[in-house]
């Protein structure tokens, strides 16, 4: 408290300790407030996920480059293959893409695809190249310009 009343050299020490104070009054009438709350009620929705966090943050943005990916189910259940938009949007491409069958999509480089189970919603992950992310874009998992490629949809 010294330190900081001595390094203010225009406003006198007394203001300062008096500050200092009443930010400490304060303080103390907040935690006595927060103890007397107890702890927040439980949330009715689970905490959202790393994964779930990245999917939000995506969105298409306009591209040039086209390529087909070919997403091949691999996993024992259906699942719903969404686009971003460039709203960040989530837009079904297809609906109910059963085990071991595949959907062919012309799309761009720079067009995010997620995957979600049919029934429960969770993500699924994409593999590509060796690549896994739950996030699959042309533009990151080296996909060749103007040419095809085979998308896994794992678990």
């Amino acid at each position: 408290d010294e330190v900081l009343a001595r390094d203010i050299n225009f406003v006198s020490r007394e203001a300062v300790k008096e500050y200092i104070f009443h930010l400490r009054k304060e303080n103390t009438a907040l935690k006595e407030m927060l103890t007397t709350m107890g702890p927040a009620p439980p949330s009715n929705q689970p905490a959202e996920t790393a994964d779930e966090t990245k999917v939000r943050a995506m969105k298409s943005s306009r591209g040039q480059i086209k390529f087909t990916a070919h997403f091949s189910n691999q996993t024992e259940a259906p699942v719903n293959l969404i686009w971003k938009d460039y709203e960040g949007k989530e837009v079904l491409v297809r609906q109910f893409l059963e085990p071991k069958t595949v959907h062919g999509e012309s799309t761009f480089f720079t067009h995010p695809f997620l995957v979600r189970d049919s029934t429960s919603g969770k993500l699924r992950r994409f593999n590509c190249h060796g690549k896994q992310d739950v996030v699959f874009e042309g533009l990151n998992f080296s996909v060749e310009h103007n040419g095809a490629v085979i998308v896994e949809i794992i678990e």
